[in-house]
């Protein structure tokens, strides 16, 4: 074949290929990528295959038809663009020689285009696992703490059922006073101060009506760590319905601690939220558990005659027995029974700073020895809180007595207690303050 025959059939080869490309463009129904691809691709395939003639043809003569028509398909190929804007779905295509640059290009471009994509399915698959990673993590620290607290509200019952539950039941009132009492006691708001009506009971054994030794109203700050202890002299002259004028500690003998609190109240005007019954007996095993107390004794005590108790002003270790003596005396004194209202605070006092000096572990134990000397409205859930509280806190301590004076009335002495001064009063103790600055 000359070479006049070779560059009219490789020029005849390139026109069907454009002519091809064309075809394919339309069948797909889509634009190539640019207006002029097919055009250009053909002229440079027309090109190329008339180089490639000459070179054939000076190097070795004439090649089989065959062979040519083989290697001129092995040369082109169809490409087909992807539009991301539109998505994956193919946008086009045209026959392009492999030996072309625009064939080169666009390859590439498709190279470039899947290796982006990889790229950005592995970061958002890392992304994922990172996000499901942290859900595990989260919904584990949640499962965590709450099983924690789970166990913690375990642990709290099953301490009250086994240590605090016994307690509660050893210094609870009967169920009469109990009754009695749901119709004088008031409700208060848990962490506000509180009143508290502390009775010491002079009963002893074998007596079941008394009247009440001692009548201390104490006012409890828990947030504030201030307690207040206003004593109420036994002699105080009240009118008690059905008994006319009588001493307020009758009032116990009459109507139990109901009637107490019901007479306190109105001479006080305290809303009384908690009661306590202090049976001075029950003393003595609490403070030998405490390893006895140390007493600062404010005045001489000598009472040969009733108790046989001697002791010198200033600080004294007393044991359990010594304790309940010390608590009864009221003779000997210049100042007669209010002296004693005013040891009895201090012993109280005493008990108390020894108590929270215990190890909080053994806090349950100092009210487990109250069995036989405390009854009261209080539960173990309440008292063991306020202890701890005054014991990381400490505890500031007020004392004062109700301003009054002695009388004669139809040949029975009284002490009356003086109203303006005693409301006076009650307005510093309400505001948390020192009644003492009033006396």
């Amino acid at each position: 074949m000359s070479d006049y025959e070779s560059l009219r059939r490789g020029r005849y080869q390139a026109d069907a290929a454009a002519k091809a490309a064309q075809q394919e463009a339309a069948d797909l129904g889509r634009d190539a990528w640019h207006p002029d691809a097919v055009a250009k691709a053909a002229q440079q395939e027309a090109y190329e295959r008339r180089e490639e003639a000459s070179r054939r043809t000076a190097a070795r003569g004439q090649a089989p038809r065959e062979g040519a028509k083989a290697r001129d398909r092995a040369d082109h190929t169809v490409v087909r663009r992807t539009d991301q804007r539109r998505g994956s779905e193919p946008a086009g295509g045209a026959v392009v020689s492999k030996r072309s640059g625009l064939g080169a290009a666009m390859r590439r471009r498709l190279r470039d285009e899947r290796s982006d994509e990889r790229r950005r399915q592995r970061k958002a698959d890392r992304e994922r696992r990172r996000w499901e990673r942290e859900q595990r993590r989260l919904q584990g620290g949640s499962h965590g703490v709450r099983n924690a607290l789970l166990a913690l509200v375990v642990a709290l019952v099953a301490l009250y059922l086994v240590v605090c539950l016994p307690i509660d039941r050893a210094i609870s009132f009967t169920r009469d006073e109990r009754a009695g009492l749901r119709q004088e006691l008031s409700w208060h708001v848990p962490g506000l101060p509180y009143y508290v009506l502390a009775l010491g009971s002079d009963a002893r054994e074998g007596e079941t009506v008394s009247r009440s030794d001692t009548m201390i109203l104490v006012r409890v700050d828990p947030l504030g760590g201030k307690i207040t202890m206003l004593s109420i002299p036994r002699d105080t002259m009240v009118e008690i319905d059905g008994y006319g004028t009588q001493k307020i500690n009758a009032a116990y003998a009459f109507g139990g601690v109901a009637g107490a609190v019901r007479e306190v109240h109105e001479l006080t005007g305290a809303p009384i939220s908690q009661a306590a019954v202090i049976r001075f007996d029950g003393m003595e095993s609490l403070v030998d558990y405490l390893g006895g107390v140390t007493v600062n004794v404010p005045v001489p005590v000598y009472d040969p005659e009733y108790t046989g108790l001697i002791l010198d002003a200033g600080e004294q270790q007393m044991d359990g027995h010594t304790a309940l003596l010390f608590s009864r005396v009221r003779h000997g004194f210049d100042l007669g029974d209010y002296q004693r209202q005013k040891d009895q605070r201090i012993l109280i006092e005493a008990i108390m700073h020894k108590a929270l000096g215990l190890a909080p572990w053994k806090l349950p134990g100092v009210v487990g020895h109250m069995d036989g000397m405390l009854g009261t409205s209080m539960r173990m859930y309440s008292l063991l809180p306020l202890m701890l509280r005054l014991k990381v806190g400490g505890a500031t301590i007020y004392q004062a007595t109700v301003p009054s004076t002695t009388a004669m009335v139809d040949g029975i002495s009284y002490v009356v207690a003086d109203e303006e001064a005693l409301a006076q009063m009650m307005d510093v103790i309400d505001a948390g303050g020192d009644p003492a600055a009033l006396m």
